[in-house]
């Protein structure tokens, strides 16, 4: 993964650009919410469209007969949120952990590489996020589906390896 290019980027534009991308199902309906204020958060924008779009296409995916997928995003002066949540068949308990494992599928043979979602963990942890996933595969649990929630800063505190500090003793001391 290269460094980041961060840029004052428009976070509703960024999902909407990454749901374009995904192949249409006649029976999936997509459903987006926003209560932002503020719409602008620094990321760079093709990581985290790239992490979007390979959740997204996950969520479809796992709704080959058709459902729901509600985008939610939220904030304040600090973060963003942003829920995607799907109506599909949920993740095995025992799978959750393993989700960003490299190469981890639970897809068939041919189907997954098993990067989609370590590699939008790694983007998402790259500009100080954090994503969380839940998910219900029982239906005697009520009814099945996933739920990742991405909290993005909305700017980076980037350490610059040249900064130099010079500190000034106060006189008197």
């Amino acid at each position: 993964m290269h460094g980041l290019e961060l840029r004052e980027t428009n976070i509703i534009q960024i999902v909407t650009e990454s749901l374009a991308r995904l192949s249409h199902h006649d029976n999936i309906v997509v459903r987006m919410k926003s209560s932002l204020d503020d719409e602008k958060v620094w990321i760079d924008r093709e990581q985290i469209g790239t992490a979007f779009f390979d959740l997204e296409q996950n969520a479809v995916e796992a709704m080959p007969d058709g459902g729901t997928l509600t985008i939610m995003l939220e904030g304040d002066e600090r973060q963003v949120l942003i829920t995607l949540t799907d109506s599909g068949a949920g993740i095995a308990e025992e799978n959750i952990p393993l989700l960003f494992t490299p190469f981890f599928t639970t897809k068939p043979v041919g189907d997954g590489t098993g990067l989609g979602l370590p590699q939008a963990f790694a983007a998402i942890k790259a500009h100080s996020g954090n994503i969380k996933i839940e998910s219900n595969a029982k239906p005697t649990k009520g009814p099945t589906g996933t739920t990742v929630r991405i909290t993005l800063p909305r700017r980076q505190v980037l350490q610059d390896k040249q900064a130099k500090f010079i500190l000034h003793e106060e006189e008197g001391e």
